[in-house]
Order: C-alpha cells, then structure tokens, then sequence
C-alpha cells in the first residue's frame, strides 16, 4: 500500500487547456526521467498514460525502452515533473478526492502526500535547488500561488486571495517567480521575490504562460490578440524588465505549447500555421523559424533535454499518442513507446 504521510501545507499543479482539439490533447500530456544509483537518468522518460481505466506515472527506460509502472492507486496520477537534481519526482493525485501534491522518489518509492487534505492544487513549479515547489492553489472564486519548503513542510504565501493568478516559472537563479494576473484589478505578468517583498510587473495585458529563458536575460509568454470572434494566441518574447517586447508568431493561429533551447539561443513551439499541429523553432528575435515536423498528423507537447540536443515530443496515430525523439534539427526521429494505452504527459 502507497504512503500518504502529509505534511502541514498547501499546494498546487496543472494543466492550460485550450478550446482547440490541440488544447484538449495538452491538457493530457506529461514525461519525467529516471535510471540507476540515487537518481534519475538523462535518457529516461516519465510519462502518464490510462490503462484498464486507471490513470498512472509509467517510467521509459532510456537503455531497455521498457515502460515501468510507479503509481497503482484508485484515482488519477498525473503531471509528473523531475526535481532539478532528478532525484525526485512531483505529481499529482486525485487518490483521495480532490487533486493533491504528492512526491515519491526517482524510482517510484516512498510515496507521500505533501499538500494539506481538501486543498486543490491546480499547478506547481520545482525550485532550481530542488528545496521548494511554488503552488498554485484554488481557493473558490481565486487562485493564489504559495511557496513550499519541501524539508520543513512550511508554506509562504506568495499573491493575494483576492486576485486569480496562473503559475509560470522560476528564475534560473531561484529569486524570481514569474506568474500572470488573469482575474484583477490589473491583468498581466508579474515577478516575486520569495525570500523578499519586491513585486515587479513585467506586463499588462492578456498575457498568461510566462517561462524565463535558461540563461535568465529574457521571458517568453503568451499573449492574445485580435478582437472578440477573431482572436489568437501569440508567442512573445522580452526581457527581463519588459522593455523590449517582439512577437516571434505573429499569426492566426495558437503558439500555447512552447519551451526554451538549453542556450536560450531558440524557442520550440507547436503551431498549426501549416494546416496541422506540427513543432517548430524560432529564434528570440523571431528572425529565423524553422519547421522541424512535417505529417498528417498531432505533434504536441515538445521538451528539449538538458544539454539541447535532443527533442521529446508527442504524436498521434491509431487514435492515440506516442513518445517520440528527434534531434534539434527534427532529423533522427525514433519512437520510443508502442503501446495501445492513451499517453498524456511526457517529461524528461
């Protein structure tokens, strides 16, 4: 039987779900990665996938390709993501009502709730010291963001409880967190100090999905524009202040799903330009976009490894989706599942 030891805290984890078919499939896709000795593997993947029914975290051995099964609880696991030092594995669980921040270690051991019984976690984001996890917690008609002290069990507040607010990411420093206003007085993207009191707003505006670049000099994020009945979803990137402002896709249609290069030198992102959802890349300037998928297909949800060389992404066929890799030029592409179960999430 699982443990479900709790900590006295609070917590958060999700998913952005857009009105398109392409959105529904994001909303159901999540990987992670894991190996020998006291921590993950580079190669390996974890993903979540329904099988018989149940939804669960399954691992990909990076050198057999055979899937292991960490999770078998009644209820839903789901959103996995690697701890930066890839020792741990966060993910939530429905297993006991409401979706909850549970934790368990790298090989799917010690399994353990960490967010307080009855609190709904919609999203969450590991620190880059792999010591705290920022929450996105739902609270009624609002949405707040906390911090948590994954040692100490202690939660700090971090937004007020009277505005909604959508998690983005850390600061590769760990001193910023990035998150948007999308229910306020005044909307847009704004960053924290955790360990501080400054608040800085970085934008106004529709804009949602911030993720700071590796090397911390720019932000990517999301913003919508058009008007009512004929909108859509840019990719936009500036920097760090939210001075210099370019939309690398300026287009009709949804660049929602998107990740930076290692070396911050490109964006990957999924767009449906090409009358499909296919990945591209595209520099911060937004100079020099490159298709890297081309087919009748889904392609979703793409993740660089860590040193940028390699490509984890989804694609359909058969009415479900596969775990795929290619290298940064789209060249070299080798499916790594073949399973008749429904894979949602992948992340290594």
């Amino acid at each position: 039987m699982e443990s479900s030891s709790k900590f006295p805290i609070r917590w958060i984890p999700a998913f952005a779900v857009g009105g398109s078919r392409l959105g529904l499939i994001l909303l159901v896709v999540g990987l992670a990665a894991c190996g020998g000795g006291s921590k993950a593997a580079k190669g390996d993947v974890v993903f979540t996938a329904i099988s018989s029914g149940n939804t669960d975290i399954y691992r990909v051995d990076d050198e057999s390709g055979a899937p292991l099964r960490l999770t078998n609880a009644v209820g839903e696991d789901f959103a996995p993501a690697w701890s930066p030092k890839k020792d741990m594995i966060a993910f939530l669980s429905s297993r006991n009502g409401t979706p909850a921040l549970w934790l368990m270690d790298w090989n799917g051991e010690s399994k353990r709730q960490v967010s307080e019984p009855g609190t709904e976690i919609n999203d969450f984001r590991w620190a880059p010291d792999s010591k705290g996890i920022g929450m996105e917690i739902a609270n009624g008609k609002f949405t707040w963001l906390a911090v948590l002290d994954i040692e100490s069990g202690v939660v700090e507040p971090l937004t007020s409880r009277t505005e909604s607010v959508r998690i983005g990411d850390w600061s590769p420093d760990g001193e910023w967190l990035l998150y948007a206003v999308v229910d306020g007085e005044t909307t847009g993207i704004r960053r924290r100090n955790p360990n501080g009191v400054d608040e800085i707003t970085i934008t106004t505006g529709p804009d949602t999905n911030p993720r700071w670049s590796p090397d911390g000099r720019r932000i990517a994020f999301n913003r919508v524009t058009g008007t009512d009945g004929n909108t859509s979803t840019d990719l936009v990137v500036t920097d760090r202040d939210g001075n210099q402002i370019t939309n690398v896709a300026p287009d009709d249609y949804d660049e929602t799903s998107f990740d930076w290069a290692p070396d911050s030198k490109h964006i990957m992102f999924v767009s449906e330009a090409s009358g499909n959802a296919e990945i591209y890349i595209v520099t911060p300037d937004g100079k020099d976009t490159k298709q890297l998928t081309s087919n009748r297909v889904i392609d979703a949800a793409p993740r660089w490894n860590s040193n940028g060389s390699s490509i984890l992404f989804l694609s359909e066929g058969d009415g479900s989706f596969d775990i795929y890799t290619m290298n940064k030029n789209g060249e070299q592409q080798k499916r790594m599942t073949s399973i008749a179960d429904v894979i949602l999430e992948a992340d290594w």
